[in-house]
């Protein structure tokens, strides 16, 4: 719907006049009015908009109004062999019974074609082409080679006299007979008889030529002539026959329109050959506006796409008109053409052609290599672009070493072979958490949001690219002319650390040329690793201004300070008696032991702050109870009343563009209804937005009011839809909402513990300690041991319990976004707390008194584990 048909414009129209005057209602994607080859305006145009609602508001409002002194009529276009699509019948349309009377040499030229057994070229629609000179040396062979000679010229005039002369005099029905050509001017009637024998002749009539004879055989039945017209190209004698049939001098319209149906059919088999063959399409015609997401969202209904590839103009940034789809399957690249060529695109028709196969490009840079090393590096260029080879932080241990030691302005060989209590393993951890913060604040800092790169299957971008493994003491400016090569650099991000860089290419084209170049390109000593940026990598404007928040001293925790002694003095008694309060405190004490005592008290003034604001939002909701019950009043009126059974009804054949609130007015207008709700999904391409699922239900207060609706309002008609109405029998939850289990391992809440997995298996477990007590006073420490190993033999995982939450969260922030010990990088988790004795006793009696018939030995069980849990408590 999002291309119409214009008709009764007036004759001195123009484009821009056109443009002009549609303009308003949306951006035109296509304006093209027809004029006839004299070059006439024929007063009617095709506009395409972006959009339907667009194109159907335009039709709605312009339809039968008047431009100038000419009055337009405006319809839907119909795709390409619609078969709502009205007949043509203009005599400028090909293929309408006018276009044919106004062009009988069309008719003729199939004649000719088909006349000649489909050997003449007058039909034919590619012409020769001459790529190189190569191929053509000398330009006056070539004349001579295309202009025949005049022996040439001769024989074939005799031969169409020989033609002429012996279907003179023949009329009636020729389907059962055939022309022989090439046969010996010497020929016998007994000859050619025996030659076709056994097949029978009815007759026969030869023609003598002055070097050869032609004859006009007749057969008995239809099987013999096709058996006589296989026997084409075979010698009689020393000469080599031809056999075809008779040529129809006036052939009747069916013939034509046969022959024309099979030339078309014969076409799509090829396209369909050449399509499974490369499995590639090549889209053309594309609005100009068209992105990639339109065309991976149209085309990956018919399949998996592989490679999509719009080419797009530098310049601009925008669509040149035309792409290239590439599928895993090429049965779904033929699915893909069948229903989308001449289909409508933001108002332009687009039109598909077969692609050809991809050439394969040869790498450079790989000389003086093995084969086994370029193909290794083959398999990793194709890799680059998948995301399970992706990792956001990753930092070289070599890049590590050095930056460090350069820091500490020692040699690389002291830091990793130091003497000390800490072990090298440990060292690069933690210079490696080092640069990881420090390229991370840098990178919020700069309004970069690396929040984007945890969360699962997002968007990348086509034009961001992160820039890993990068050696120490690299410059901007270098990486900025090496990426250059390939197109224009719109920024570059390098962190001091000097080890990972966010890179912008200007457009989408020399950001892929430069991705394919460049991955896994050797950068002094060492490959590159490139990973496309999320979509929203810059969109992080409110983020970044809530890390500067954080890293300022907050005034509004000296605000709230200041206002916490306007509590009464029970409220001050009651929050120093809390168990939070006296948590929060011991917290507070220990903290101070930490590492960073600026970060430290930050946190505990921020816990306290928090705690405050809740007992002053306690006592404001305290002063607030009368209005507050006032409010609750109401709600609670409101939810005396149950949703009783019958009360709710199943609506069907919604439109998707149907609201909530379309839908409760148009059925408020006659009931009362309690509400009104349309089922909806979540888009595939955007999840945070919803789709329409065609369906809803609508609750009323009475069953008596659902009844009458259901009677009343079957088949109303809403935006365009004739509704089905339907009791429905879904169980009503009574305004009580379904919570969705939640698991969310990087919440801290109240815990302390951490989960560590992936510790490599040569760790120890004093190593891993020490690497975790840098950030503060660690409680406890367990690493589960094999069954039979050393003491030193662990499991590759084990739980750290801090003192504190301050300790833990601190040590958790710093070591899990890319912590690698020894080559292999920490995950960590936060670990369920332990249970305490009153919820093993509750568990325990909980799962002992499950079964009601308890046998005296359970009883007997249940009164030890209880007199157990005693001592325990006593202990």
């Amino acid at each position: 719907m999002s291309r119409l048909i214009v008709k009764g414009l007036p004759s001195k129209c123009t484009e821009e006049k056109l443009r002009q005057y549609f303009g308003k209602y949306g951006q035109i994607t296509d304006c093209t009015l027809k004029y006839t080859k004299a070059g006439k305006f024929r007063r009617f145009a095709f506009l395409g908009f972006e959009s339907d609602e667009n194109a159907r508001k335009a039709q709605d409002q312009l339809h039968g109004t008047f431009m100038g002194t000419s009055r337009l009529m405006i319809e839907e276009c119909k795709p390409f062999g619609d078969e709502t699509k009205p007949r043509a019948w203009s005599k400028y349309a090909k293929g309408s019974s006018a276009y044919k009377r106004s062009h009988p040499e069309e008719a003729e030229k199939i004649v000719k074609h088909i006349n000649s057994g489909g050997n003449d070229s007058t039909l034919s629609t590619k012409k020769m082409r001459i790529d190189g000179y190569d191929e053509v040396p000398d330009f006056l062979e070539l004349d001579k080679k295309l202009i025949p000679s005049a022996n040439c010229i001769t024989d074939e005039n005799n031969e169409n006299d020989l033609i002429k002369e012996l279907l003179n005099g023949i009329s009636g029905n020729t389907s059962l007979s055939v022309i022989v050509y090439g046969l010996p001017k010497t020929v016998k009637s007994k000859g050619l008889k025996d030659w076709f024998s056994p097949i029978r002749l009815k007759g026969m009539k030869f023609v003598r030529g002055s070097t050869e004879a032609v004859a006009f055989v007749t057969f008995f039945q239809e099987s013999d002539t096709k058996k006589a017209l296989k026997r084409s190209e075979q010698f009689f004698g020393g000469s080599r026959l031809k056999i075809t049939k008779v040529p129809n001098e006036h052939p009747v319209v069916k013939d034509i329109e046969e022959y024309i149906h099979e030339t078309k059919e014969a076409e799509i088999e090829a396209v369909v050959a050449k399509i499974l063959d490369s499995g590639r399409l090549f889209v053309r015609n594309l609005p100009y506006i068209c992105t990639e997401e339109d065309l991976q969202y149209l085309f990956k209904k018919y399949g998996e796409v592989s490679d999509l590839q719009i080419i797009i103009n530098k310049k601009t940034g925008q669509c040149k008109g035309f792409a290239i789809v590439t599928y895993v399957f090429p049965e779904s690249a033929v699915a893909a053409y069948s229903a989308l060529d001449g289909s409508i695109l933001k108002g332009r028709m687009l039109h598909i052609l077969p692609g050809e196969e991809k050439r394969e490009t040869e790498e450079v840079g790989i000389t003086g290599k093995s084969a086994f090393q370029k193909a290794k590096l083959s398999n990793l260029k194709k890799s680059a672009g998948k995301a399970h080879s992706w990792n956001t932080l990753f930092l070289g241990a070599n890049a590590v070493a050095e930056t460090l030691a350069e820091k500490l302005e020692v040699e690389k060989r002291d830091l990793l072979l130091g003497e000390g209590e800490t072990s090298a393993g440990v060292r690069l951890a933690l210079a490696e958490t080092r640069l990881v913060r420090e390229t991370r604040e840098y990178l919020l800092a700069h309004g970069v949001c690396l929040d984007v790169f945890s969360r699962p299957a997002t968007n990348r971008s086509k034009t961001v690219i992160v820039v890993k493994n990068l050696t120490a003491k690299v410059e901007a400016s270098e990486l900025r002319r090496m990426f250059e090569r390939h197109g224009p650099v719109k920024q570059i991000l390098l962190p001091p650390g000097c080890v990972t860089a966010v890179l912008e290419m200007g457009n989408v084209v020399d950001a892929q040329k430069a991705f394919n170049a460049l991955a896994y390109a050797r950068f002094r000593s060492q490959p590159l690793f490139l990973e496309w940026a999320p979509c929203d990598i810059f969109k992080s404007k409110e983020l970044d201004q809530e890390y500067k928040n954080q890293n300022q001293d907050s005034s509004e925790i000296k605000s709230a300070e200041k206002r916490t002694p306007e509590m009464t003095a029970d409220e001050k008694k009651k929050l120093r008696k809390s168990k939070k309060h006296r948590k929060e405190a011991v917290e507070t004490a220990t903290s101070e032991k930490a590492v960073d005592h600026e970060t430290t008290s930050l946190i505990d003034k921020a816990d306290l702050v928090e705690c405050t604001k809740e007992e002053i939002q306690g006592v404001e909701e305290t002063h607030n109870f009368e209005i507050d019950t006032e409010v609750k009043n109401v709600h609670c009126i409101e939810q005396e009343n149950e949703i009783l059974p019958g009360t709710t009804l199943f609506v069907k054949n919604l439109n998707f563009k149907t609201t909530d609130e379309e839908l409760a007015n148009k059925f408020k207008s006659r009931f009362p209804i309690r509400s009104a709700t349309i089922s909806k999904k979540l888009e595939v391409e955007e999840p945070t937005k919803t789709l329409s699922m065609g369906f809803g239900f609508v609750t009323f207060y009475r069953p008596e009011d659902a009844e009458e609706a259901l009677k009343e309002m079957q088949g109303i008609l809403l935006d365009g839809h004739c509704l089905e109405l339907k009791l429905s029998h879904r169980e009503v939850l009574s305004g009580k909402t379904i919570t969705r289990k939640e698991v969310d391992q990087l919440e801290q809440g109240e815990a302390t513990k951490i989960l560590i997995r992936n510790i490599p298996f040569q760790a120890s477990r004093k190593e891993v300690q020490q690497l975790f007590s840098t950030f503060g006073e660690i409680r406890s420490f367990r690493m589960p041991r094999k069954v039979g190993a050393s003491a030193e033999g662990h499991r590759g995982f084990g739980f750290v319990d801090f003192l504190t939450r301050a300790d833990a969260r601190r040590a958790f922030n710093a070591l899990v976004h890319s912590t690698h010990f020894y080559g292999r990088r920490l995950v960590l988790e936060w670990a369920k707390p332990d249970s305490n004795v009153e919820e093993l006793r509750e568990k325990a009696i909980a799962n002992l008194s499950a079964n009601k018939r308890e046998t005296g030995l359970q009883k007997k069980m249940l009164k030890k584990i209880a007199q157990d849990l005693i001592v325990i408590d006593d202990d």
